[in-house]
C-alpha cells in the first residue's frame, strides 16, 4: 500500500514537471519572438503552475498519459506557429532522453524496470519520479501528435496550412473525445511503456 501511494505521488510530481518543461519553452520563445508583449503577459510565463492542467494531471496519475495547459498565444504568422509546435515536441523528446539517460546510466535500471535493492523507501522516490517523467513525457509526445488546435501538432498544421487548421478546429471536440477515450483504455500508456523499456 505504501509503495502504491509513493507511485501515485511520484506520478503527480512527474506530471507537473513534464507539463512545465513542455509549455515553458514555448511561452519563453513566443515572448522572445514577440517582444512587444505587455509586461504583465511577459511576467505570466514565469507562473509555472499555470501550465498544469487539472484533467491532464489526473490522467497522468491514473494513466501516465495526459496533457498540459498551453500558454495563450496571440499568433499572427505561420512561422511562429510552426516554431512553437516543434519546440513543444522537441522539449518532450529532450525530457524523455534526459530521464532515460539518468535511469539507464546513473541509476542502472534495466528494461524490466528492476530497481537496485533499497531498504529506504525515500531513496526510491526519485527513481519512481524519473520513471514516471520518462513515461509521461513520451506519452505526452504521442498525445501532442493528435491534430488538436492547441496541441503541438495543431500549431505545426497552423504553420503549414491555415485552411487545414480551421478544419481541425471544426472537429476539435470530436478529436478531443477520441483522444480521452484512447488514453482511458491505456493504448497510449502501453505504447509509451514499450518505447521507454526499449531504451532501457
Amino acid at each position: 500500500m505504501k509503495i502504491q501511494l509513493i507511485r501515485l505521488f511520484a506520478a503527480f510530481i512527474a506530471g507537473g514537471i513534464v507539463m512545465i518543461l513542455h509549455e515553458f519553452p514555448k511561452a519563453f520563445i513566443y515572448n522572445k519572438i514577440n517582444p512587444d508583449q505587455d509586461l504583465k503577459r511577459k511576467r505570466n510565463i514565469y507562473k509555472l503552475h499555470h501550465y498544469i492542467d487539472p484533467i491532464g494531471i489526473i490522467l497522468c496519475i491514473t494513466n501516465q498519459a495526459g496533457f498540459s495547459k498551453p500558454y495563450m498565444y496571440r499568433i499572427k504568422d505561420k512561422k511562429t506557429n510552426f516554431i512553437l509546435g516543434m519546440t513543444g515536441l522537441f522539449s518532450l523528446l529532450a525530457v524523455f532522453a534526459v530521464s532515460i539517460s539518468i535511469l539507464r546510466f546513473v541509476i542502472g535500471i534495466n528494461s524490466n524496470l528492476n530497481y537496485p535493492e533499497k531498504t529506504d523507501l525515500n531513496e526510491l522516490i526519485p527513481q519512481f519520479i524519473l520513471v514516471h517523467i520518462a513515461l509521461i513525457s513520451i506519452s505526452m509526445f504521442i498525445v501532442n501528435l493528435f491534430p488538436i488546435s492547441t496541441f503541438d501538432m495543431g500549431l505545426c498544421i497552423a504553420g503549414i496550412s491555415p485552411s487545414k487548421y480551421f478544419l481541425i478546429i471544426r472537429n476539435d471536440y470530436f478529436i478531443k473525445m477520441m483522444l480521452v477515450l484512447i488514453i482511458i483504455i491505456q493504448f497510449i500508456t502501453s505504447f509509451g511503456t514499450l518505447i521507454m523499456t526499449s531504451f532501457l
